[in-house]
């Protein structure tokens, strides 16, 4: 009787670490996209270069844009410089502008980091990737 107590305590144990770990990715995830949202428009504002403001053209500028972008991130999320917390370690960030065919700018930005909560030695990966065009020319 008391072996089968202690057996469906522990299970339930094990269940509700499992339970907050997953919540806990849930919510880096949730909380890494938004922030990642605005450090792209962020980064655009602060990046931009206006070339014909008639007609509303603006060139962004990379490294201003990949720097800008990085460092919002970095304090919407209240990271270190190396882009990690108590609970995100390992972490990568990725900035990447590139032109289609129509000359429309889309900037594609990835952050691969490891999520560890209730479980010291436990590691989950987490990446979030947002790829978004800057249309900047109004008619």
């Amino acid at each position: 009787m008391w072996i089968k107590v202690c057996g469906a305590i522990l299970f339930g144990l094990i269940l509700i670490v499992l339970v907050m770990d997953l919540l806990v990715v849930d919510s880096v995830y949730d909380s890494t996209g938004r922030a990642m949202e605005h450090s792209i428009d962020a980064g655009i504002v602060r990046s931009g270069i206006v070339t014909d403001a008639q007609q509303g053209k603006v060139q962004l500028e990379p490294n201003a844009l990949r720097s800008a972008t990085r460092e919002a991130f970095r304090q919407a999320l209240s990271l270190s410089g190396n882009l990690e917390n108590a609970v995100m370690k390992d972490s990568q960030f990725e900035l990447q502008l590139s032109y289609d065919a129509d000359e429309v700018p889309w900037i594609d930005v990835v952050y691969r980091t490891h999520v560890s909560f209730a479980l010291p030695g436990v590691q989950y990966p987490v990446t979030v990737h947002r790829n978004i065009p800057y249309e900047s020319i109004f008619k």
